[in-house]
């Protein structure tokens, strides 16, 4: 979900992805997506995120970007979630589990 939603964020609001990037924290309330500017001292990208269109084009995009890649969907790609930065876990990166969960809580309106 986190490679999905930096790379929906990179194409909704046209910011380069190596500008941006994020981390899994663990938490007594579960795993927290952590998003964070990739530049130094900041530049405000992923607060372009924080207001609910935004978020919604972020959220839209990751969907349509795990939904029409044309690999397996067990798996990924670097058309989908895959990139040089996350290496390390290519083999357990599977868009179909983000396309279900993106598609469950994505309202028919697109509501979050």
């Amino acid at each position: 979900m986190l490679y999905a939603i930096l790379e929906g964020a990179s194409q909704a609001l046209g910011i380069k992805r190596q500008d941006i990037d994020g981390c899994l924290y663990p938490s007594e309330e579960g795993i927290m997506l952590i998003l964070f500017d990739n530049v130094p001292g900041g530049a405000g990208l992923v607060k372009r995120i924080v207001d609910r269109e935004s978020l919604l084009n972020v959220l839209k995009n990751a969907l349509e970007r795990v939904k029409n890649c044309t690999c397996g969907k067990e798996t990924s790609c670097y058309g989908c979630l895959r990139n040089y930065q996350n290496q390390f876990c290519h083999e357990i990166l599977r868009r179909d589990v983000v396309w279900e969960f993106l598609e469950n809580n994505l309202g028919s309106e697109g509501d979050v």
